[in-house]
């Protein structure tokens, strides 16, 4: 009994000296550091903004749309999609397109620009301070100049042209208008198998508006012909078709023709020699430098940092309500910006 006696008390001594010792540590600990301004800590406070970026895991979806069916061309359009029901997958009405920014916007996607993305490489990313933490950059691209995608309106009736709202274009103005963090980017893949936007007298007008607004234009090659199969004829043929298409851009443009650096495959049509050759393009005694090219398919598209990714073939998503939920909102692994704090933020 006297021995049970003495080892509990032995125990309890122990348990009071471990108790007394965490209490001394705990004192003796300066506690942590939590004088931060803002809502959000910055793990970071020993790297640049760029680096932060860099380092960043995650891919970024690029969406791919071709056709906007609105209330002004849908008497036409319509029986066309009808006629021929291959059609319908690219097509969805300006209301379906408003709710797709809408579903972005509340679920935490802010768009950059092409540009942006591939800045994500080592470059310069000051401009990608404006994403609020927490949030997931994508882009918007446009395929062909078609149906919908950028019409000017008489609606006065007196020959004064504006932007239709309902067009994509429209809709991305009004969509930033009311929401200022939701930036007026993205880029358009133009060919000319038929004539950019289908409205003949303001293609010059519309192309120009397009850089002043800051969207981006892609050479989307002259007849919309799959490269692969040029470059298996001549390789001439392949630069032809490529070097066509950036004589039209700049009888429109002019110099602001240089701006446009990038490609998109017709079709999705790639080969390796395909993206080896449009690296460089000489036609008619110029060369013309492409620094990417976007393919017309794929998933999420990888961070350019990361060791799957390949300029010349950027994947790229086909839009639809289905493949929105599928392989945008549901999409697991997406970049989002870090939580930062401006005071511990390098420039």
């Amino acid at each position: 009994m006297r021995k049970n006696s003495l080892f509990l008390g032995f125990i309890a001594l122990l348990g009071a000296v471990a108790i007394s010792f965490s209490a001394y540590l705990y004192w003796q600990t300066s506690p942590p550091d939590l004088s931060i301004e803002g809502n959000y800590t910055n793990p970071f406070d020993t790297l640049s903004f760029e680096e932060i970026l860099y380092r960043l895991p995650g891919s970024i979806p690029i969406l791919q749309y071709h056709i906007l069916m609105t209330p002004r061309n849908s008497p036409w359009l319509a029986p066309l999609v009808k006629r021929r029901p291959k059609l319908r997958r690219f097509v969805l009405t300006s209301e379906e397109f408003r709710n797709h920014l809408s579903t972005l916007y509340q679920n935490g996607f802010r768009p950059i620009s092409l540009d942006e993305y591939l800045a994500l490489e080592n470059g310069s990313l000051s401009s990608l301070k404006r994403l609020a933490p927490n949030t997931k950059p994508f882009v918007l691209t446009f395929d062909d100049a078609t149906y919908g995608q950028f019409d000017f309106v008489d609606t006065n009736g007196d020959g004064t042209v504006e932007i239709d709202p309902e067009c994509a274009i429209g809709i991305l103005i009004d969509f930033h208008r009311n929401h200022p963090d939701f930036a007026l980017t993205g880029a358009f893949c133009i060919d000319f198998s038929k004539v950019p936007f289908l409205q003949p007298s303001y293609v010059e007008q519309k192309l120009n508006l397009l850089l002043d607004y800051g969207f981006e234009i892609v050479n989307h090659t002259k007849n919309h012909t799959s490269l692969s199969r040029l470059f298996k004829k001549s390789p001439h043929a392949l630069a032809q078709e490529i070097g066509e298409a950036m004589e039209k851009f700049e009888s429109y443009l002019g110099y602001r023709a240089k701006s446009i650096n990038k490609i998109a495959y017709p079709n999705g049509h790639i080969s390796p020699e395909v993206k080896e050759a449009i690296r460089e393009i000489s036609y008619n005694n110029k060369t013309y430098h492409f620094v990417a090219a976007l393919h017309a398919y794929g998933l999420q598209a990888p961070r350019p940092a990361s060791s799957r990714f390949d300029p010349y073939a950027i994947p790229r998503i086909e839009m639809s309500d289905k493949n929105l939920e599928k392989f945008v909102l549901l999409a697991p692994h997406l970049m989002k910006m870090p939580s930062l704090t401006e005071k511990n933020t390098k420039d």
